[in-house]
């Protein structure tokens, strides 16, 4: 029997009390420059502000909060992105609503959908004049991993190129 782990679902803010208003409007401070509201209370590792909505409750993002607060409810399916790229924003004007599709089509257009690839990952063993010599070498790829203190398979992977397919002579 296949064990599913249980995904909490969003909060669904109807509406917060003033006490919890005033608590999450102290949370934030105005970037003159930018005009962002930066969120300076907590926040998950990925950058994003984070709001306990009460005690006991899972923590909303603070944008998310800031949207319904000052915008009213996030329909389902739909995300809250920001115009300014500032994870830590939690100012209205800055976020928009938009699908899923929009949100990966907005990360793609501002040029944060590319992860670090090759050299310029920090789990990067290997340089791209590694790969040149590893792909001339014709010795067994078990010796030629031995050589470059990595796996057989990351040997093999880079000479059927599935990996480092830029690396080109």
């Amino acid at each position: 029997m296949e064990t599913r782990r249980r995904v909490p679902k969003r909060i669904r803010l109807m509406a917060l009390t003033p006490e919890q208003q005033a608590r999450f409007e102290r949370k934030f401070i105005p970037e003159p420059n930018s005009g962002c509201w930066l969120w300076m209370g907590a926040t998950v590792p990925d950058g994003y502000g984070s709001f306990f909505v009460a005690s006991g409750r899972l923590a909303e993002r603070a944008h998310r909060i800031a949207w319904q607060l000052y915008c009213g409810p996030i329909p389902t399916g739909l995300h809250v992105l920001h115009r300014c790229d500032n994870r830590g924003c939690v100012n209205p004007e800055h976020l928009f609503l938009g699908s899923n599709a929009d949100n990966v089509a907005d990360r793609v257009e501002k040029g944060r959908s590319n992860t670090a690839r090759g050299e310029r990952s920090h789990l990067a063993k290997l340089t791209a004049q590694n790969v040149l010599a590893i792909l001339a070498d014709h010795r067994t790829h078990k010796v030629i991993a031995a050589q470059y203190g990595v796996t057989r398979q990351v040997i093999t992977d880079i000479k059927l190129r599935k990996i480092w397919r830029t690396v080109t002579c």
